[in-house]
């Protein structure tokens, strides 16, 4: 399938709702499909990039090391995810590592670029304040929710947001088990015990690195 560039920057929640004359000027100012084989850097901190990834193909992993070297696994990028957005607005190190979970095309919007054209048109200004409105919203209910939930919980409303993202209840778990019990701020021990609780209980079944949404 030829790629769009139109379509894949529509894909991105803070440029979703945008008509198209909008995004028709951000298609200039964009990068698309540059390659990254699987276990390779997307990007790293001080390597000068600041902006916004799209991912029109594969998948990515985004962690961070602490002083001792120790990653925590902050979130995973599929088909269709775009990162950074808060990269358009503020100028700001690049704290995390991005990294290919297997081989990828990624495309980007760097920061620079994205405030030229936002001087220049003020329309789009506006609309992308409405749609950060919106997502405050969301982002602020979703963490309530998490909160508020055990690790089993937890790990089960992540497998719910699975299963839509991929628009299947026969799901992949890109990361490892130790990079997703990371992300989920639980040990490895945990995890494992708590996916063994959800197949007995008859919510998941378990197939390798594939789970089933009973």
């Amino acid at each position: 399938m030829q790629h769009s560039p139109m379509a894949c920057i529509r894909k991105a929640a803070i440029f979703k709702n945008l008509p198209n004359e909008m995004l028709e000027k951000l298609v200039p100012i964009s990068t698309h499909q540059e390659y990254f084989p699987k276990g390779s850097i997307i990007r790293q901190p001080g390597d000068g990039k600041n902006g916004m990834l799209f991912m029109d193909q594969g998948s990515a992993k985004i962690y961070n090391l602490n002083e001792d070297g120790k990653e925590t696994v902050l979130g995973v990028l599929s088909q269709g995810d775009a990162n950074g957005q808060q990269n358009l607005f503020q100028e700001h190190a690049q704290e995390n590592f991005v990294q290919a979970l297997q081989d990828t095309y990624v495309c980007s919007i760097e920061r620079r670029d994205f405030q030229k054209l936002l001087k220049k048109t003020p329309d789009l200004a506006l609309n992308l304040l409405n749609n950060f409105g919106e997502q405050l919203v969301t982002i602020e209910t979703n963490s309530i929710r998490r909160n508020s939930m055990d690790a089993q919980e937890r790990l089960m409303a992540y497998l719910q947001d699975l299963a839509q993202k991929q628009g299947s209840k026969n799901v992949e778990l890109k990361l490892k088990k130790k990079d997703l019990a990371s992300y989920l701020g639980i040990t490895a021990e945990t995890l494992s015990r708590k996916l063994k609780n959800l197949q007995k209980e008859n919510r998941i079944k378990i197939s390798g690195r594939r789970i089933i949404l009973l």
